[in-house]
């Protein structure tokens, strides 16, 4: 049975479902947690940056055989004075861990307000479907695999950049779920673990089609000396088949053009303030990198654009384009495979 549904990914977490199962639907789910309220499961073998483990939290339900795939965002650190708060901030979520006690204060507040997925609303593109919330606490775009030894304040610390091992223990817990459609979702950072891990998202469902969505997340490319540094201390994993995706950010982008198993939508604002610090750029190199990545996508691909400097827009359904295409029509488009989904704007 297909329905309503669609994938997220950001800083969302939970609030218990609304409605109730109809009377003839299946009271018992794959996952093994109550149906349509958010349940926190501890995962092995998932890890924050410092070691400690953390897990997922699952919301299923039997209306449908649609997942959702919710990938929080958070920022990226590469070099010590970013991950440990050396002069400069910590510029990434959660390194210090990520329990169920950060799930229900910090993210299940903002779920509460994001209007795709509603339970009790007849407009909410997911309300039907499974979800599950992904969180992100490796400072690597979800897509790390090795520890990197910083020198902070005179010691030796470990990091685990670890999103990449964390991808697949969290696949290894939900491909259980029957499945026709899955729907990926990330904004920012979790826009980014979408597009870096879609191929193992489709491999852990083989029979459904697997779309993604990114919001606030556009792989322009990296300045190369923030590029190696990365490389370096992440070890980033890519998409199997994309044999120069190493060589450069934009690389995955292009590689999913051609390549994608389902419908990629990405949302970008294209001077947008936040990546250009993070991947070295002004304002006008941001915009002329962004505009490169959405126009080329067409087909099974499309961008949605915006001329500003704003950051990710999944809360702001009303955001419209200066050609006056706004943002909840067009979501929907992407979820249905309807007629709107194509690159609109700036």
């Amino acid at each position: 049975m297909r329905s309503r549904c669609l994938v997220v990914a950001l800083v969302v977490a939970c609030g218990g479902g609304d409605d109730a199962p109809p009377d003839d639907a299946p009271t018992e789910h794959p996952w093994a947690v109550p149906l349509e309220t958010w349940t926190w499961v501890d995962v092995p073998g998932m890890v924050c940056g410092n070691g400690s483990p953390t897990g997922i939290a699952l919301n299923p339900s039997t209306r449908s055989e649609q997942v959702v795939l919710f990938f929080e965002g958070g920022g990226a650190c590469w070099e010590a004075a970013a991950c440990y708060g050396i002069v400069i901030p910590v510029t990434a979520s959660h390194l210090d861990g990520f329990t169920a006690q950060t799930f229900e204060q910090e993210v299940k507040p903002q779920l509460d307000q994001l209007w795709m997925i509603q339970r009790g609303d007849a407009t909410s593109l997911f309300a039907d479907a499974s979800w599950v919330f992904v969180p992100y606490c490796t400072g690597d775009l979800h897509a790390g695999t090795q520890e990197t030894t910083y020198e902070a304040l005179g010691q030796m610390r470990v990091m685990s950049h670890r999103g990449a091992s964390n991808v697949d223990a969290m696949l290894d817990r939900i491909s259980s779920a029957p499945a026709d459609e899955v729907f990926a979702i990330g904004f920012a950072a979790g826009g980014f673990g979408v597009q870096l891990n879609w191929d193992r998202i489709a491999a852990a469902f083989p029979a459904a089609t697997t779309h993604a969505f990114a919001d606030g997340s556009q792989m322009v490319p990296i300045e190369s000396g923030r590029w190696g540094a990365l490389m370096a201390r992440w070890a980033p994993r890519f998409p199997a088949g994309c044999t120069d995706c190493g060589a450069s950010f934009d690389r995955t982008a292009a590689f999913w053009r051609t390549s994608a198993p389902g419908r990629l939508g990405l949302v970008s604002s294209l001077q947008d303030g936040v990546l250009r610090v993070y991947f070295g750029y002004d304002a006008a190199g941001m915009r002329a990198a962004s505009l490169a990545i959405g126009t080329a996508m067409t087909g099974t691909a499309a961008a949605f654009m915006i001329d500003n400097d704003t950051h990710t827009r999944l809360f702001q359904p009303e955001t419209m384009t200066s050609t006056g295409d706004v943002l909840r029509p067009w979501a929907s488009a992407w979820a249905t495979g309807g007629a709107a989904f194509t690159t609109v704007g700036p």
